[in-house]
């Protein structure tokens, strides 16, 4: 870490903490392809991950050059709930790492409030960050933008250079990258080259690592 003490770890939710993405990218596709706009989970998979769900359905509008049903991200929501409490699991080893880490620890990610509340509930990891979760809907712009990064810091009263990011998408990494913190890319679903290209110090893909690496 160099000459920055490091007084406080940032975990992004989906694909860092919970396993979620697999499944709601599927859902996406699925439901994408069912209201007139084919996508494979794969194109899915390689175009939107990190990216906040509003910028994904601009970018699909634009691609289609057509509008979206009026309650297209309503039903992508509702549609991903009963996968998700049958598929739902931690990332492995998380459980075990966030028992061990004794610095201060928060969520700052993307998806809506509700949306981290159920998956961490879901996965038994919610009283680990009880208090301490922030969403991109506190604040005017979404990930690659550092707002939700700066934010969280602010709230937990540290300085963004004495934090350290744990991102599995380019589009966070950028994020916390811009917001001068120390990014750690957690490639188990992702190119570790794009990560490390984003801004990642360090790019490991096994969570159980991490308490090493900090």
């Amino acid at each position: 870490m160099g000459k920055h003490q490091l007084d406080l770890i940032i975990f992004d939710c989906d694909g860092v903490l919970v396993d979620s993405e697999p499944i709601i990218n599927r859902i996406f596709a699925e439901t994408l392809t069912e209201a007139g706009f084919p996508i494979t989970y794969a194109e899915v998979t390689q175009k939107f991950i990190g990216k906040s769900l509003k910028t994904c359905l601009e970018i699909i509008e634009t691609s289609y050059n057509k509008p979206l049903p009026k309650n297209f991200m309503e039903l992508c929501k509702e549609r991903e709930i009963v996968p998700l409490y049958k598929e739902l699991k931690p990332v492995p080893g998380i459980s075990e790492v966030l028992k061990q880490i004794t610095l201060p620890k928060c969520v700052a990610s993307n998806s809506s409030h509700r949306h981290i509340q159920m998956v961490l509930n879901l996965t038994g990891l919610l009283h680990q960050f009880a208090g301490k979760i922030y969403s991109c809907y506190d604040v005017p712009r979404p990930k690659p933008f550092p707002d939700v990064y700066l934010y969280a810091a602010e709230q937990m009263n540290t300085k963004p250079e004495n934090c350290v990011v744990i991102e599995d998408s380019p589009t966070g990494v950028e994020a916390a990258y811009a917001a001068g913190m120390t990014v750690f890319g957690y490639s188990q679903h992702s190119d570790g080259a794009a990560l490390a290209a984003a801004g990642a110090k360090i790019v490991f893909n096994d969570m159980r690592q991490l308490c090493q690496l900090l």
